[in-house]
């Protein structure tokens, strides 16, 4: 697959997930990661009531169980995540994506922006381009202003 193929196969695998997550098709989010794939979401309880710790997830289970949650599913279905702008860069059968995320929840009739974060995305080709981890950080963290410093200077 050469890389442009590539990078819009990746673009459509991020997509697919925000919107499988929002309509609750949680077989169709799992099938865009890995089966060992690490999510780690920082300050999930972001827009709601107080910050948690930082979410670690491994593994097609652990990401079911938060999709099924009563907290995700509390959501649905009023809920857009959207990603991007973002950018891509593609090595063999691995590839690293960094962009933007938002979550927004419509509340009384008015869309409501929940969380805006800084994302890396590892991805991974074994057939099909999935995600292999996931790091969400929210913009103001000092660890996403770290995470954003780190990354960007391997895109040039």
């Amino acid at each position: 697959m050469d890389k442009v193929a590539a990078d819009l196969a990746i673009r459509n695998v991020i997509g697919l997930y925000g919107l499988a997550a929002d309509c609750g098709d949680i077989d169709t989010a799992l099938a865009c990661h890995c089966k060992d794939a690490v999510y780690v979401v920082s300050s999930p309880r972001a827009g709601r009531d107080g910050d948690a710790e930082d979410l670690h997830l491994i593994g097609h289970q652990a990401i079911r169980d938060m999709l099924s949650s009563d907290m995700h599913q509390s959501l649905l279905p009023k809920c857009a995540h959207t990603v991007g702008p973002l950018v891509v860069k593609v090595d063999g059968d691995s590839a690293e994506v960094l962009g933007y995320s938002r979550v927004y929840n419509k509340i009384d009739d008015k869309p409501v922006l929940m969380r805006l974060a800084f994302n890396k995305w590892d991805m991974r080709f074994d057939g099909s381009w999935k995600i292999a981890r996931r790091e969400s950080r929210v913009l103001g963290e000092e660890n996403a202003q770290e995470m954003l410093k780190a990354s960007v200077g391997a895109f040039v």
